[in-house]
């Protein structure tokens, strides 16, 4: 089994796609380990797919689906493929250095954590992108710090590394597709336990060919934030939807034990009677 699954989620990157997974593969070789990369076509109407699949490279594998439906919903598409002890994401257009995921990954070995997340408020962290961006990016924060209790200081940086474990629990849970998926996986993560979380510098450069963040893309970023708040203190959904999900692994597989008795009963008996 691999250490890490790393999902790339993408829409219509033809043009780059394939230089970048190449790029990312020979920066992750230098894990040592093994690993695979999961390519995420959200609903691209180009030739990303099929550019991913001309590379030719078997610890690289794509996955597609027709509609756009938002960089969250392709990280969730992906994991129930992900075979890694360890579950990362970066975007696909490599604003942020793929050895970014490689330092991540050591972490792991040096650390008993949850999760290690790109920040562009760490202090040895460079980043070059503009100030109106700057701005609501430090909002944003503000907002989510005051009302999820999430302690660190950026959640929006498309360069992740999780336990397995955490995102078991937290993902089938998730409700948030887009902007603030990242604010409600951690936020989730934290109400269940998981709330060993490091923040480490990252490198950014501005190209945000994937992203658009206009009026209407902030506000619904505050009305995301403000339910994941609700959900979460006031209605604890997050904490119901586990327990509706757990009494239905427990029954279907009681019902699946008692199938499985009642067809060994079955056949003993038939044996028994041929035997007579």
């Amino acid at each position: 089994m691999p250490l890490l699954t790393l999902i790339v989620p993408i829409y219509n990157g033809a043009e780059y796609v394939a230089e970048n997974v190449r790029l990312i593969v020979r920066t992750l070789e230098q894990l040592g380990e093994p690993f695979e990369v999961l390519v995420v076509c959200d609903g691209c109407t180009d030739r990303t797919a099929a550019e991913v699949e001309g590379i030719d490279e078997e610890r690289v594998r794509v996955l597609a689906y027709a509609v756009n439906q938002g960089k969250g919903h392709a990280i969730c598409f992906g994991v129930p493929y992900a075979r890694g002890r360890l579950v990362g994401w970066l975007d696909g257009d490599l604003d942020i250095e793929p050895v970014t995921i490689v330092d991540a990954v050591r972490r792991f070995e040096h650390a008993e954590i949850d999760a290690v997340i790109g920040s562009k408020r760490h202090r040895d962290s460079q980043v070059d992108y503009p100030l109106h961006r700057r701005v609501l990016s430090w909002a944003f924060q503000l907002l989510a710090r005051s009302l999820v209790q999430v302690n660190v200081r950026d959640t929006q940086v498309g360069a992740k590394v999780f336990r397995r474990e955490m995102l078991d629990v937290a993902v089938p849970l998730l409700l948030i597709k887009r902007y603030a998926f990242d604010l409600e996986l951690l936020a989730v993560g934290v109400e269940f336990g998981f709330d060993r979380i490091e923040e480490m510098p990252i490198r950014l450069h501005y190209r945000f060919t994937g992203t658009s963040v206009d009026r209407q893309a902030v506000k619904r970023m505050l009305i995301d934030t403000i339910a994941i708040a609700y959900r979460i203190h006031l209605r604890h959904w997050y904490v119901r939807q586990f327990s509706a999900h757990q009494r239905e692994r427990t029954d279907a597989q009681r019902e699946f034990d008692t199938s499985v008795s009642t067809s060994r009963l079955r056949s003993g008996f038939e044996t028994l009677t041929s035997r007579s």
